[in-house]
């Protein structure tokens, strides 16, 4: 039974952090710098928690009620942390135009220390508790260490999935953390039913337990040393993989949140197999420090094979580039309580060990999670890095081997020189520029011989592809962003029709900078932003005289989470144009789709103002209305054309009325600058031939209460539902068709 509460603990944690890290960066956005304060806060309170429990944990006579009494504690703080977002956002939001980019990010770290750092403090407190309650032997305290480890681990799991499959698209965000809450509840109520029925257990006083000063033999101390060290390489290992392996197989599936549920989940898996495997055959005979370098071993290996297995053989299909993951993970899964039993001497000194065990395992994985997305992906690359990476397993293996005196052995001698291969190889295919480190992406594109431009930064992988202007496109992720394209210009052209005085343009999502070009040759100052620093960089690829755009002196082009910055800029604008990425379903660009996102752009726009959202035809017509239907909330007038091209639809939202005529449609598009800016497109061949102000007034679909007509009363996307990247339900059980709505479909609706 106390296993099961912790199953229960553990998926509880998962989905207060899947939450939490959502509604964090709403406040501060979608940005690494953002991201990563998050799990620093997250984590460091992990850590502290299980350094202080592992330190109290053996002077307690009833740790199971204590456990249960914290559990408690969980989801009464967990209640309170949502008073915390809102009481930040006001901070940060006053912070945010006049703070350096330095200064705003140690205000992101402190503000989430201060929000969620006491509730992760309490949750780290509860593996050493429980492990002072259940370990009593040291024949089986290995066992029990391997036991509560993956029943936490599997725990978080089963909390990954469900959350991700079922609760948020069911029941929204604020309701899944609650039914985290009620998860802490049980479990803390459980614990302390069994506690009352429990012998008190003996309390061990700090001198009894070896291991924490100068007891013990000088190689002792060594091993112990090497131990912690060990597992802080494992945890900053660790966690630097689950990093980039996600970027690496995210690499050309459009990024759906289902595809990171399922790679969390199987990298939980993993853990949670390897300490239940690592419980079933521990003993004290076969837990030694060779045993642990065999462990790290297989971690290293297993690491360095998934680049190829990823990038070369196995590229078409999603869950069997997921499942790769296993045999590193289940090896991690096998170290950590490996480690904890080796640094154990006393039945009550297992909760010291485990507990500071984890405060180093949680320090590497901090460390490990920053140095992943601002050092190593923008220098070594994504595979460069977990080649690198899988090294460093290699070597704590050696050093492992060393102080448990494998080299006495022939066997050991072998195992020596497999090891010293696997630190030295991968390192060396990096310096040398192997094949071995170009992704997927890359080697497609290669493969159809055109000239390609290559980065990686803190947010992805950017490819910009050259050559003739119809093949031109710019992969982020290895997704196709955009092309060179009538529709991104006119969501230049399209708001000058309809406001010709509007000087102030903001463009979020720069794409190929399509649109930004478009805006500047309108004689607009136009502000630019997007989350990558590397996409606005490529610009030159796809036109030859970006350079003059870029350092125009109308021109701003800044590096930002799109969303953040409409919330948080005192700037106002005349016109917004957003264009998100595709696909519509990606994880984290519903954002840029919610009835909060809109109602604040609504606020960056100035009196007379107009928003325009580009919508392509990615959805089905249920999705479709709860598209409109969110827009129309934020905008007294709104407006819905259909592209020319039959791809999308421009959704224009405004407090004023927006109508044009048709000699303002011919001065606006039959003027030499437009003529040559728009034939430059290349699909522009493909235009009905028929002049501007027909193709103009060909475009209207929906004006203000057509547009509430067409609706009717269908749930709105917001921050809380986010509808566009939770959709499995409404695919699987939703009535009516799910196929993508077409420009004829939508012609026949028309009211």
């Amino acid at each position: 039974m106390v296993i099961g509460v912790f199953v229960l603990s553990g998926a509880a944690g998962l989905v207060y952090q899947v939450v939490w890290s959502r509604e964090l960066v709403l406040v501060f956005g979608n940005t690494t710098e953002a991201i990563g304060a998050i799990v620093t806060a997250f984590m460091a309170g992990l850590g502290l928690g299980g350094l202080v429990g592992g330190l109290l944990a053996p002077r307690l006579r009833r740790p199971l009620a204590v456990y249960g009494v914290v559990e408690l504690l969980v989801g009464a703080t967990a209640l309170l942390v949502p008073l915390g977002f809102t009481l930040i956002e006001g901070v940060y939001h006053g912070a945010y135009d006049t703070a350096s980019p330095g200064q705003l990010t140690l205000v992101r770290v402190l503000l989430s220390l201060a929000t969620v750092t006491p509730v992760t403090f309490l949750m780290g407190l509860t593996l050493p508790l429980l492990t002072r309650h259940m370990v009593t032997s040291l024949h089986t305290a290995g066992a029990h260490m391997g036991r509560l480890y993956s029943a936490n681990t599997l725990g978080a799991m089963v909390g990954t999935l469900v959350s991700g499959l079922v609760l948020i698209e069911l029941i929204g965000l604020s309701s899944t953390a609650h039914v985290a809450v009620a998860l802490n509840a049980i479990a803390g109520c459980v614990a302390l039913l069994f506690a009352v029925r429990m012998q008190p257990a003996a309390v061990e006083h700090p001198s009894s337990a070896i291991g924490d000063g100068g007891a013990g033999s000088a190689s002792d101390r060594r091993l112990r040393a090497l131990l912690y060290a060990g597992t802080f390489v494992s945890g900053f290992v660790a966690l630097s993989l689950e990093v980039l392996w996600t970027r690496m197989l995210a690499e050309g599936t459009g990024s759906r949140i289902y595809i990171f549920v399922v790679i969390l989940a199987i990298y939980l898996l993993g853990i949670g197999a390897g300490g239940a495997v690592y419980r079933r055959v521990s003993s004290p005979a076969r837990d030694t420090p060779a045993a642990l370098a065999v462990a790290f071993v297989g971690m290293a290996v297993s690491a360095v094979v998934t680049v190829p297995l990823a990038t070369m053989w196995i590229t078409n299909t999603n869950i069997a580039r997921a499942v790769m993951l296993l045999p590193a993970t289940f090896c991690m899964g096998y170290a950590f309580p490996l480690a904890a039993r080796l640094l154990t001497r006393t039945p009550a000194h297992g909760s010291r060990s485990i507990g500071v065990l984890y405060a180093w395992n949680t320090v590497g994985s901090i460390l490990g999670s920053l140095a992943a997305a601002f050092v190593l992906a923008g220098t070594l690359g994504t595979n460069g890095s977990i080649l690198v990476l899988g090294a460093a397993d290699a070597l704590v293996a050696l050093l492992l081997l060393y102080a448990g005196g494998a080299a006495r052995h022939v066997s050991g001698l072998r195992l020596i020189a497999v090891t010293a291969a696997v630190t030295i190889v991968p390192p060396l295919l990096v310096a040398t520029g192997s094949p071995l480190l170009l992704t997927a992406t890359e080697r497609n594109v290669q493969a159809r011989g055109l000239p390609l431009h290559h980065t990686e930064d803190r947010i992805a992988t950017v490819d910009a592809v050259g050559g003739p202007a119809y093949l031109r496109r710019l992969y982020v992720t290895g997704t196709a962003m955009t092309a060179l394209s009538v529709d991104t210009k006119l969501m230049a052209y399209i708001p000058r029709l309809l406001r010709p005085n509007a000087q102030h343009f903001l463009d979020i999502c720069f794409g190929m900078g399509t649109t930004f070009r478009s805006a500047l040759l309108l004689g607009m100052d136009v502000d630019a932003v997007d989350l990558s620093p590397s996409v606005p960089l490529q610009m030159p690829t796809f036109y030859p005289d970006a350079n003059s755009f870029l350092h125009s002196p109308h021109a701003r082009v800044i590096t930002a989470d799109g969303r953040n910055y409409v919330r948080n800029s005192s700037r106002t604008y005349d016109i917004i144009s957003v264009d998100p990425p595709p696909p519509i379903e990606s994880a984290g660009t519903v954002v840029l789709y919610t009835k909060e996102f809109y109602a604040d752009a609504r606020a960056r726009l100035n009196p007379g103002g107009m928003m325009l959202q580009w919508l392509y035809f990615g959805v089905d017509l249920e999705q479709l209305r709860e598209h409109l239907a969110t827009f129309r909330s934020a905008f007294p007038h709104m407006l819905v054309l259909l592209s020319p091209r039959h791809g999308g639809m421009y959704m224009l939202g405004s407090d004023a009325p927006m109508t044009w005529n048709d000699s303002q449609a011919a001065a606006l598009f039959d003027s030499s600058s437009a003529i040559s800016d728009i034939s430059d497109a290349p699909d522009y061949q493909y235009l009905p031939k028929q002049p501007w102000p027909v193709l103009m007034d060909e475009a209207r679909w929906l004006y203000d209460d057509q547009v509430d007509r067409f609706t009717g009363n269908v749930q709105l996307i917001t921050d809380d539902r986010p509808l566009t990247e939770y959709y499995l339900l409404h695919q699987l059980f939703a009535s009516g068709s799910h196929h993508s709505v077409t420009y004829a479909q939508l012609r026949s609706l028309a009211p």
